[in-house]
């Protein structure tokens, strides 16, 4: 009796008109989604400063990569900052890496993508489809070799499965190695490499002839005879991303360029398993600094005497952006946890990442709308969130490829594609 007294008392409280004008005006704008949800609380506070130094980097230099945008030119001079973040290598443990869990990993995107995909992309490629290969498929001489320099950022990879008539089909891809005296004679294209015009390093994945053409792992150094790169232009998202097509024309690749433990297609599927943990990721935070970008604007944006946030309209929507956000950015919190602990499922992983990027681009068009005419200027963010939102819906296994691989695992094994 007493509990169910105390109960109507702090209701009857809640209702009373004073009560509630107190407590609004006590209110503070929802503009930081981690924050508003707690997340810190997964993190160690040595990881926190991590998160916030990643944060504080990235917002002093928004301004100044929108003339890089507009030129659709990577800012080179930055990878010496991003290498004195301490973040680079994310989940790797050897070679100065910091050794991530996924949850951290998690938290250091979300704040690089918050403000920039391209900058995010760059790493991510270098990383998640570029580092983690050789870590994962090379052998010990492969790591020693490649990774040192890879991990001070001195030199970069890439990945290069995708080809001009194979995408979603990338199972059917039709670059050939052949096998000659100490190596293989790569031929073959490949289309939408990011970082290609740039890297040190491209892993080629292509059908070995004389292992019963099974799709393995080569890597093919920058101004290998016969390799050409050629920059994707025309391009409206991921501005700043240099995504190549590749021609590989008889291009030597020594054995010992060959990844040792790259047997057949299956090595790459679980490569892009685990990235696409990452992307979901990036999804969410794409979406999260849509929203908070489009309040900042709404708070201090007037017509017809007020607020454009004190219009009910506007409010229902920042109401139903917050509620996608804090719903992407707990999925993959648990998501993450749970590749922490070994108990994820590919159908799972494509199921959240396809999800998050459905919902992302939802509410980066709610926070280019809100946002009026001026949601198409890249000061405003929200245009650019927007675009990209694009990229992140379609890369790393399409949406439908995603939830497709979902279904195959909810239906116990009935695969509705090959």
């Amino acid at each position: 009796m007493e509990r169910a007294s105390s109960n109507l008392s702090l209701l009857s409280s809640h209702l009373n008109p004073q009560f509630q004008s107190n407590q609004v005006s006590k209110l503070k704008p929802v503009d930081d989604v981690w924050e508003s949800l707690k997340m810190d609380s997964y993190l160690t506070p040595e990881k926190v400063e991590l998160r916030k130094k990643t944060r504080a980097f990235m917002e002093s230099i928004e301004k100044e990569l929108h003339d890089y945008i507009n030129k659709t030119e990577f800012p080179f001079h930055l990878v010496p900052k991003i290498a004195q973040l301490g973040i680079n290598g994310l989940q790797m443990k050897e070679f100065g890496a910091p050794g991530l869990t996924s949850v951290e990993t998690g938290a250091i995107l979300f704040e690089m993508a918050k403000v920039d995909m391209s900058v995010t992309t760059f790493l991510m490629v270098h990383n998640c489809i570029g580092m983690s290969v050789v870590e994962f498929l090379g052998d010990d001489d492969q790591k020693n070799r490649i990774l040192p320099d890879c991990q001070a950022l001195k030199k970069v990879i890439c990945f290069g499965l995708t080809e001009p008539d194979y995408g979603s089909d990338a199972s059917s891809l039709r670059s050939s190695a052949k096998k000659v005296e100490g190596g293989y004679l790569l031929n073959g294209k490949k289309r939408w490499i990011g970082n290609a015009t740039f890297a040190d390093y491209i892993i080629i994945w292509a059908r070995n002839e004389a292992d019963g053409n099974r799709i393995q792992a080569f890597v093919v150094e920058k101004g290998s005879k016969g390799l050409k790169t050629e920059k994707i232009e025309n391009k409206y998202a991921l501005r700043m991303t240099q995504n190549a097509d590749i021609t590989l024309d008889n291009v030597f690749v020594p054995d010992n360029n060959k990844l040792a433990k790259a047997k057949d297609f299956s090595s790459a599927n679980l490569i892009l398993e685990h990235s696409r943990v990452g992307v979901a990721w990036t999804a969410t935070a794409n979406a999260v600094g849509a929203y908070e970008a489009s309040l900042r604007y709404v708070m201090q944006r007037k017509q017809f005497g007020k607020q454009i946030a004190a219009f009910q309209a506007t409010q229902l929507k920042l109401s139903k952006m917050l509620g996608q956000c804090e719903l992407m950015l707990s999925l993959c919190m648990r998501l993450s946890q749970l590749v922490d602990q070994g108990k994820t499922t590919i159908g799972q992983i494509g199921r959240t990442k396809g999800i998050c990027s459905a919902i992302g681009r939802e509410v980066c068009a709610t926070a280019r709308e809100i946002c009026g005419g001026n949601g198409i200027l890249l000061e405003n963010r929200v245009i650019k969130s927007m675009l990209d939102a694009e990229v992140i819906y379609t890369y790393e296994g399409t949406y439908e490829v995603n939830m497709l691989v979902s279904g195959r695992e909810i239906t116990g094994g009935i695969s509705a594609f090959k």
